[in-house]
């Protein structure tokens, strides 16, 4: 569940992002998928987390240099 979230960042095609929130002493880094669902309407679209993609680190640095590596490994597409 994502609290205090200080951080989002898309990938250029809007089919990832991520998400960065802090802790008492540490960032968390969430790495996600958008999907869609034909029953919701071709306009509907939400994002899921991608399993095994949850970082931890101690600063909001290295959190920002984790998730724009992150979307840069899962779109293929280097992220400004």
């Amino acid at each position: 569940m994502i609290e205090n979230l200080i951080c989002e960042e898309y990938s250029s095609d809007k089919q990832y992002r991520y998400l960065i929130c802090k802790k008492e002493n540490y960032f968390e880094v969430w790495l996600q998928k958008r999907i869609t669902d034909e029953y919701m309407g071709p306009d509907w679209y939400d994002y899921t987390y991608i399993r095994d993609y949850k970082h931890v680190t101690d600063t909001l640095e290295r959190a920002i240099e984790i998730g724009r590596e992150g979307l840069k490994n899962l779109s293929g597409q280097e992220e400004q």
